[in-house]
């Protein structure tokens, strides 16, 4: 496939308006780009200490059973090496000791016929973390490393348009979902996570203490929250509160 006709398959992602056209297309470029399987995750924080997960499923269906109910996702490598990334990786790549609970989770998905890929990662400002993964079943190294090789520029521009498709259809981030913070309570709130007290909050924006206080109460309000961090938190994780740009 040369680029402008890949480039052009890739616009169907931004008039795809259901799952099973998402994995449609998914399924197309997985078989174009000379794998066999394919998977998108996307891991969407609810609270901290839970997540939402969304499957675009290409992969054997036993496989995804297996790896859901012994927890593998924890020992992933994959996972983690996404999690800390942005650029696309070949799995041979990844680094295992032999006996880790991550190369038994690789030598497993090898069993099902994921024996060789590449995995692509997608960050969002809200915290959400997006795996677009191909595999093949594919027992020579070189082989497998000749296929994901010429695959990496593809599957690195490819993993942006199914990230944003998948969060458009399951409305992840829909702006009307955020909370209405005004900017003085985006301001307080934003000192108040650099550990500020509320007087030196109230020196740094040339207000009073008590106007300080106001805003950060009507804050919590909106948040529906009763302390200070809990309010810094569930604004940050909703993104309603970021660092200042440059």
């Amino acid at each position: 496939m040369n680029i402008q006709t890949f480039q052009d398959t890739l616009q169907l992602f931004s008039t795809a308006d259901s799952v099973d056209e998402i994995t449609e297309l998914c399924r197309f470029h997985c078989q174009n780009l000379g794998f066999d399987n394919f998977v998108y995750a996307l891991r969407i924080p609810t609270k901290f200490s839970e997540a939402r997960v969304i499957i675009i499923k290409g992969y054997p269906e036993p496989w995804l059973e297996r790896y859901w109910e012994l927890g593998y996702h924890a020992s992933d490598p994959v996972i983690a090496y996404c999690s800390q990334h942005v650029v696309p990786i070949q799995w041979h790549d990844l680094r295992l000791e032999k006996s880790s609970l991550s190369a038994l989770v690789m030598n497993e998905a090898a069993e099902f016929g994921l024996r060789a890929g590449i995995s692509m990662p997608m960050h969002s400002p809200r915290g959400e973390l997006g795996i677009l993964s191909f595999a093949l079943n594919q027992e020579r190294r070189s082989e497998a490393c000749k296929i994901s090789q010429h695959a990496m520029p593809y599957v690195q521009l490819l993993g942006g348009y199914v990230h944003e498709a998948v969060c458009r259809v399951f409305g992840v981030a829909d702006p009307e979902d955020k909370l209405p913070l005004t900017l003085r309570e985006q301001e307080c709130l934003r000192w108040a996570a650099d550990g500020k007290t509320s007087w030196e909050i109230s020196q740094l924006l040339k207000l009073s203490e008590r106007t300080v206080n106001f805003h950060l109460n009507n804050a919590m309000i909106k948040l529906d929250v009763t302390t200070r961090q809990h309010a810094i938190a569930k604004a940050v994780l909703r993104g309603l509160i970021t660092p200042y740009p440059f």
